[in-house]
């Protein structure tokens, strides 16, 4: 083989891997900021509140992580290519403002997306393919329809779509992929309501852009009576979710105290900036409030077996 050969062989194949590089990375943009805010809280919530077994395994940890940031993409398509003009103001950093894919490009990939996410689904079980369908259902009601536009079907259509997200994963994860087991069900159940209640966290960081678009969030519609919904909610969902799920006392002291913190950083602090950063903290405080089902399962259901 010639030296010509080989450098071309090379060549080629230091493009096609730079390519596919750039390619992967725009598809990581597409999900880039859901990454804390719902694949490591729900992913956390689905390890935690699926049945412990001998058979849940890593492999299908990894598979319910891989499953939840498919429709996390499916989901992010959807929003990105429904308006980019509000990404150019909240996040410019993000593929189609960037131009590191047309809107055209991304309109295909939007469309392929929920099929893909189905067929994948229906691989696991008719459960996990109904979480897809569902959710899949959900997602143009949420964009094209408008259901985003005004914060009360804004919230309850979050929270619907966070409890396909947890459904979906928590049975991937689960031994038994075809049902849900009581705990588990009682788990997403919960995490349902207190998205319902709390998902205007938020909104806050987003008001100049929402104002711009027309979307009529709880911050825009009710600005100051907003501020107090953090502390009041999460509070209680404190009180609950320490009670149900059995946490010692030092523990709910601990929860106690974040779920002040959060509530206070809202009511207080309120630049953008500020609400960035609340946001943060609001999903740490979700994210152990997902993972308080695990702690059950782990703690208190094991030691009963």
């Amino acid at each position: 083989m010639s030296s010509s050969l080989l450098s071309y062989l090379g060549s080629s194949t230091k493009a096609t891997s730079s390519r596919l590089a750039y390619h992967i990375y725009t598809i990581f943009l597409f999900t880039k900021s859901d990454i804390k805010t719902t694949l490591i809280p729900v992913g956390c919530f689905a390890l935690g509140a699926a049945p412990l077994s001998p058979t849940n395994s890593l492999s299908h940890a990894m598979q319910a992580i891989f499953w939840l940031w498919l429709h996390l993409l499916h989901f992010n398509l959807a929003n990105q290519v429904h308006d980019p003009e509000e990404d150019r103001i909240n996040k410019p950093w993000r593929p189609i403002p960037t131009g590191r894919i047309t809107l055209a490009q991304a309109t295909v990939l939007r469309y392929v997306a929920p099929f893909v996410c189905m067929g994948v689904s229906l691989l696991y079980s008719p459960a996990v393919f109904y979480a897809a369908l569902i959710f899949a259902i959900l997602v143009p009601i949420y964009h094209e329809a408008k259901g985003d536009s005004h914060w009360l079907p804004r919230n309850f259509m979050n929270a619907f779509g966070y409890a396909c997200f947890s459904t979906g994963s928590t049975l991937i994860a689960s031994p038994n992929r075809a049902q849900l087991d009581v705990p588990g069900a009682l788990s997403i159940f919960t995490i349902t309501a207190i998205l319902a209640t709390t998902i205007q966290a938020q909104d806050f960081q987003d008001v100049i852009g929402d104002v711009k678009t027309g979307r009529l969030t709880l911050p825009i519609a009710f600005p100051k009576f907003s501020r107090y919904t953090p502390m009041v909610s999460l509070l209680l969902w404190a009180s609950y979710l320490t009670s149900v799920w059995e946490i010692g006392a030092i523990g709910t002291a601990a929860f106690t105290i974040l779920s002040i913190i959060v509530g206070l950083r809202y009511f207080l602090l309120r630049t953008t900036k500020d609400d960035e950063l609340s946001y943060v903290w609001y999903n740490i405080w979700l994210a152990i409030a997902f993972s308080m089902p695990g702690y059950w399962r782990f703690y208190k259901e094991s030691a009963a077996l």
